[in-house]
């Protein structure tokens, strides 16, 4: 239209024809034409809107396959079924969350072809509160073009409009960083031909439970991953020059991807600088998540953490950092329930807040774990804002809990084991009591990497008391589970303690572990070293029945070494001294050394007399791993005395008890005695089986008895052949 033309003439006459503008509708002009008298209402059709609101996706995105697969398995399923498809992408802060969204909606766009909506919610933002829904509502209906004068004055209403314009059409719609299921719950569209994608780093329970959202949990990025975001951002070259160095980083970084974008953008920055040298950088642990900061909020690994963190109740980030003291790699419930000092029904609510935050992963029920970063933000928490003697009241509360629980699990392990008095346990720690064997074994298997932690942590801070008598307490489990180096390891360092706080009982109870420990690894003599100085403060001491159980130790590691003899002479003193003091227990297993002995001197009667005596003391005690001992020694007396079937019989006992109550190297020792008897039965094949599987065994725990086997099994081998 010219500038001369009458504002409301959009044509020139034409054949006595004019076009003039009457209205418009929704901002578009509403036309009449007339000719001659004749007017004729033309409503132009509106072009439909196509919002394409999706953020630029990451370039060089990484792995994550599987979670790609996953989403669109969501996408071809909502194809056939009809339905709306909500999915719900979990995880930790800078987990990758928003980026594997947005990577996967960009890829997927073409099967949207009416558009596609994108908000962040600044659900956990430190600049404010969380995005009002009709505030996003309002955008979108902002992105449709629709007029102000069309749009209600109420949420419901706004959400209504927004839904009868999404109905029908193929779009796709992603709500980034939510808060919780409310907040998303206003922005789903109600037809069935969209697919909406949530970020959250909340676990949004109630959008599945009420609308069926399907949940993703992102977890960390494998080591390939790892490895291939680190070689996209920094170069192919710079990895494989420093291979050793990469896999420190990615360590260190927890294989966290936000943490890897962050250390790869320093060293991509910092191109003379060596991976290695970054690697030593990191290392300190103090300054470890300061050197995880480019200068922006979205980019410094301490803020990120934050928001998540400032989001909890008080007493959800009091036990959050609190667990930051905890030396293991994993926590259970009861033992978060000790530091924090609450009760357990307490503490499984605020673990779960914790685990719906992503800031703790339960790994199955009621255990739960963080990565190493979270681990160090927690114990920044720590520092900044838990007094020291709060902390060690804390730590003080966690060893009571593992030290107490694991000394009544022993008591189920070996309940004749001459006991150690513990110190009375804080008020609010509630130790675990074990009902049989197998719950105690069961516990001690679950919680052994945490109580070697414990052990560990209380020797690094020379928390002398806790250090003894956790390593103590794990003594009979180490040794049936062949934990031996590591029992070696807390030893040597709880008699270092013990000696610090000039404790002779203790000491000395430690000194008969360690000569255990040692004979198992087949240190012989240190092994009798420490015996021999264990027994001599046993002895200045008074206590006679650790005095004789010295003294049965001697025996059987001198009979191991030949030295049957003198191991002979060392039980009769042991069985001595367990009849003086009428200890039963003792006495029987003393008994059965004894006769073992008798045996290896070539006397198998009095083998035979001796350890079927121990052997009814030790049924009626109800001490298997005891009574499958002088099993296997009463089948050496009879495969000796020539009856080789019966042999058989009792080495298939003292098998079954040994691997019943897992000592693994005991059950190897009978299965070879087994195999000797086989062989004495003219049952070769038999034999062989039994050799072949205790040499097994003995090659795991690299014992010297494989080489033994390995020439039983040659030479059976070559007989039969």
């Amino acid at each position: 239209m010219s500038a001369d033309q009458p504002a409301d003439m959009l044509d020139g006459d034409r054949d006595g024809a004019r076009n003039v503008v009457v209205g418009d509708v929704d901002g578009v002009l509403v036309q009449a034409r007339v000719i001659e008298g004749d007017v004729t209402i033309k409503v132009p059709e509106r072009k439909a809107v196509v919002p394409r609101q999706l953020p630029v996706a990451v370039r060089d995105f990484i792995g994550r396959q599987a979670e790609l697969d996953a989403l669109t398995a969501m996408l071809d399923e909502a194809a056939v079924t009809g339905m709306v498809v909500v999915s719900a992408v979990e995880g930790s802060a800078g987990i990758g969350k928003t980026t594997l969204a947005i990577y996967w909606a960009h890829r997927a766009r073409d099967r949207f072809p009416d558009g596609q909506l994108y908000a962040n919610l600044f659900g956990f933002d430190p600049a404010g509160e969380p995005l009002d829904p009709a505030v996003v509502v309002r955008g979108f209906l902002d992105a449709f073009e629709v007029p102000p004068s069309r749009i209600p004055a109420n949420l419901d209403a706004q959400a209504a409009l927004y839904r009868s314009l999404v109905a029908g059409r193929r779009m796709l719609v992603v709500l980034d960083n939510c808060r919780d299921s409310g907040q998303v719950r206003p922005l789903l569209p109600g037809g069935t031909s969209c697919m909406v994608i949530v970020t959250s780093r909340s676990r949004l329970d109630g959008l599945v439970a009420r609308e069926g959202a399907r949940r993703l949990v992102l977890g960390l990025l494998t080591l390939e991953e790892a490895r291939a975001l680190l070689a996209a951002r920094i170069g192919e070259e710079r990895v494989a020059a420093e291979p050793e160095e990469t896999d420190a980083l990615i360590e260190l970084c927890a294989r966290l991807p936000l943490a890897l974008s962050i250390a790869a953008a320093r060293a991509a920055a910092n191109a003379p600088v060596t991976l290695a040298g970054l690697v030593a950088e990191l290392r300190d642990r103090r300054a470890r998540l300061e050197e995880f900061d480019l200068g922006e909020v979205e980019v410094n690994l301490q803020a990120v953490f934050s928001w998540s963190y400032l989001a909890l109740t008080p007493e959800a980030s009091r036990l959050f950092r609190l667990i930051g003291l905890h030396p293991g790699p994993d926590i259970g419930a009861p033992a978060a329930a000790a530091l924090g000092g609450a009760s357990l029904r307490e503490t499984r609510a605020l673990l779960k807040q914790l685990v719906n935050a992503h800031l703790l992963e339960e790994l199955e029920p009621g255990r739960y774990q963080f990565h190493d970063l979270l681990r160090a933000y927690a114990r920044d928490r720590v520092s900044a804002e838990e007094s020291r003697p709060d902390s060690e009241r804390a730590v003080a509360r966690m060893l009571d809990f593992y030290l107490h629980s694991a000394v009544a699990a022993d008591r189920q392990l070996y309940p004749h084991r001459e006991p150690i008095v513990l110190s009375p346990h804080d008020e609010r720690v509630d130790p675990r009591q074990f009902r049989d064997y197998d719950e105690a074994m069961a516990w001690l298997t679950t919680e052994y990497p945490c109580l070697l932690a414990a052990a560990d942590h209380a020797a690094e801070e020379e928390l002398d008391r806790y250090t003894w008598q956790l390593s103590w307490s794990l003594a009979t489990f180490m040794d049936r589970q062949v934990h031996w180096h590591d029992w070696i390891a807390i030893t040597e360092k709880a008699i270092v303690a013990a000696r610090r706080l000039n404790d002779r009982a203790g000491e000395a109870r430690l000194r008969y572990n360690l000569g255990h420990a040692y004979a198992q690894r087949e240190r012989n003599a240190e092994a009798y070293d420490q015996i021999e100085q264990a027994l001599a403060v046993f002895q200045e001491l008074g206590d006679q029945v650790c005095e004789a159980h010295a003294f049965h130790s001697m025996s059987w590691m001198l009979a191991r070494q030949g030295r049957y003899a003198e191991g002979l002479v060392k039980g009769r003193q042991a069985l001595e001294i367990h009849q003086t003091c009428r200890n039963r227990f003792g006495e029987a297993e003393a008994l059965n050394t004894v006769g073992w002995l008798h045996g290896l001197v070539g006397d198998h009667e009095q083998n035979l007399t001796c350890c079927k005596a121990a052997l009814t003391v030790l049924e009626g005690l109800g001490q298997r791993h005891s009574v499958a001992f002088t099993l296997d020694h009463i089948g050496d007396a009879y495969r000796n005395l020539g009856k080789a079937a019966e042999a058989m019989k009792y080495h298939r006992g003292a098998v079954e008890l040994f691997h019943e109550v897992g000592m693994a190297f005991e059950e190897a020792t009978a299965v070879a005695h087994l195999g000797d008897a086989a062989f004495a039965a003219d049952d070769h094949a038999a034999a062989l089986a039994a050799w072949q599987r205790g040499r097994t065994i003995f090659v795991q725990l690299e014992r010297s008895e494989a080489t033994t086997l390995a020439e039983k099994i040659s030479a059976i081998q070559g007989t039969d052949s």
